[in-house]
């Protein structure tokens, strides 16, 4: 009997026209998970003011990122299925899904509810785990699934951030693209409300993030805690690269809405170090293992203008996994666990 490998992240419109990105928005931002505020307060900020004013504008970021007529998501995670699947050969069945646009999540299981499977591999495409990402994927798919007559074994990949493997491949990629001579080495992961980090911790008995100290530690009662994951794959990574800590730090970007989020903020600390005199800023985004609209606009388009503008010279990002081999072969031990 064959296993599917099903490989989840967000997704793209499905068009380039403002309606498709509208409708894109609309079904990422009403996930209950992502924006987490009672659903009629949800309802009229998506549809009344978020999706209204912000798709126009993310439609023409997304244009001038596009490969082959495609966003770098999609062209990648195509390909990335296809050297998987060649990797793990005919034992698995490898498929991508998205989240909030095609291939659809539920559309992909549906087909592979037809087939005479013994189990299906959910692996989550991001390294650190965060309820509206990974939590959003494991509740989309077992609510799914849970009508089924035959329900075959599930096995889930909740984070990878952690591995060795991970760690050293990262370190290979970011030295293999390291400019020969730069001042500062800036780690950027997507940011989150701060309320989402302290729902998380809330789940359980014993209380313990404050956002502080408790972050630096990797322990069973935070292993959940998505600071705490960001700032130990950044941890982890400068210390197998060998080089001085002072000269790297950890942010967070792609802030949504006026609520508090997870500080640094990345523009804010962008604008410090260039005005502090740092020149030559290499960013890496260790929560993208595959470029997208946060990595090839937002910090490659947007941020470097801004370094330039507040004094820098050049910002170098350091483009995701897509598809290196060495990132190929890690997803095949994982899968095959």
């Amino acid at each position: 009997m064959t296993r599917a490998v099903l490989l989840v992240n967000i997704g793209s419109p499905d068009e380039w026209t403002v309606a498709s990105t509208r409708k894109y928005l609309r079904k990422f931002l009403m996930d209950k998970r992502v924006i987490d505020v009672p659903f009629l307060f949800r309802f009229l900020l998506v549809n009344l003011i978020i999706v209204p004013f912000r798709a126009p504008g993310s439609l023409r970021s997304y244009k001038r990122i596009l490969i082959n007529g495609q966003s770098p998501l999609i062209y990648y995670s195509y390909q990335l299925e296809t050297k998987l699947q060649k990797l793990l050969g005919d034992a698995y069945y490898v498929k991508i899904a998205m989240m909030y646009g095609r291939p659809y999540l539920q559309e992909v299981l549906d087909e592979l509810q037809r087939m005479h499977l013994s189990e299906i591999i959910v692996v989550p495409l991001y390294p650190q785990y965060a309820s509206s990402t990974t939590g959003s994927v494991l509740e989309a798919v077992f609510n799914h699934i849970k009508n089924w007559q035959v329900i075959p074994n599930i096995k889930t990949v909740h984070t990878f951030y952690h591995y060795s493997e991970f760690v050293d491949l990262w370190t290979r990629h970011i030295q293999k693209h390291l400019p020969a001579e730069y001042d500062f080495i800036l780690f950027s992961y997507h940011g989150l409300p701060v309320r989402q980090i302290f729902k998380a911790d809330s789940q359980f008995s014993k209380r313990n993030c404050n956002l502080s100290e408790c972050c630096l530690d990797c322990k069973s009662e935070n292993e959940y805690c998505y600071r705490m994951n960001c700032l130990r794959t950044t941890q982890s990574i400068v210390e197998k690269l060998s080089i001085d800590k002072n000269k790297t730090f950890t942010c967070f970007q792609s802030r949504l809405g006026q609520s508090e989020w997870l500080k640094p903020y990345a523009l804010d600390y962008l604008k410090e170090l260039a005005q502090k005199g740092v020149k030559r800023l290499v960013v890496v985004s260790p929560a993208f293992v595959t470029d997208c609209l946060e990595t090839l606009y937002e910090i490659q388009t947007e941020y470097a203008e801004l370094f330039k503008r507040w004094g820098g010279d050049k910002l170098t990002l350091i483009p995701s996994l897509n598809v290196e081999d060495e990132w190929i072969k890690f997803l095949s031990v994982v899968v095959r666990e």
